[in-house]
């Protein structure tokens, strides 16, 4: 029964996600037509980096800190990204709704928000958070997915034109997460990110910092 009832909270999370999406896009798209049209080309890509930064976060966080068995975040995150290194192929398995009905949850949150601020907006730097907010939600929505094609092989072909157009974690690009330390390539959406954090050394200096933390 339980799992029953987790099965259709996570398919209502995937369905009211895309509904919200288009919902508040209609805003976004209000936006560009009262004249806000730069603010709005200006935050779509830094609300699909920042989406892409967030995942890094989170990615990196359950990776180097607590258990499977840390209460709440062990079994909501830490254990699926834990065993995923062990058999990163198993998430190839996973249907449509194992795979995006968490992200879709998380996602449909705030552009539950989202859709009550954003009719209400008038000025261009609020329409320029909006969006922003609004891009991470419906780029992040299907971030598993995007992981997920990046461990098949072959993906399908729209998901490999993604991949070669940059707008979604390329393989080869991810394949430096799987070496033996699992330190770099934490990023798991469009892999923009990537480059910049694993040459800064940005992840091992902020393990360092909260490690040397009383």
């Amino acid at each position: 029964m339980l799992q029953f009832l987790r099965r259709a909270v996570l398919a209502a999370s995937i369905f009211m996600a895309v509904i919200l999406t288009a919902w508040v896009g209609l805003s976004v798209g209000r936006f560009m037509s009262e004249g806000w049209w730069l603010a709005v080309l200006i935050a779509l890509p830094l609300g699909i980096a920042a989406i892409d930064l967030l995942t890094g976060i989170v990615h990196w966080a359950c990776d180097r800190f607590g258990e499977a068995s840390t209460p709440v975040l062990g079994p909501l995150l830490i254990r699926a990204f834990r065993e995923h290194h062990v058999d990163p192929r198993q998430m190839v398995e996973h249907d449509w709704i194992e795979t995006n009905g968490e992200p879709c949850f998380f996602s449909a949150l705030a552009l539950l928000a989202l859709a009550f601020v954003a009719p209400s907006v008038q000025s261009g730097f609020v329409a320029a958070l909006v969006t922003i907010v609004w891009t991470m939600a419906a780029v992040g929505c299907w971030a598993n997915q995007v992981h997920k094609w990046a461990h098949m092989s072959p993906a399908p072909r729209w998901a490999r034109l993604l991949q070669h157009a940059g707008l979604a974690l390329r393989p080869n690009a991810h394949a430096c997460h799987h070496q033996s330390a699992h330190d770099s390539g934490y990023c798991i959406s469009t892999g923009w990110m990537n480059p910049l954090l694993d040459r800064l050394g940005i992840w091992s200096w902020l393990e360092r910092s909260l490690r040397r933390t009383p």
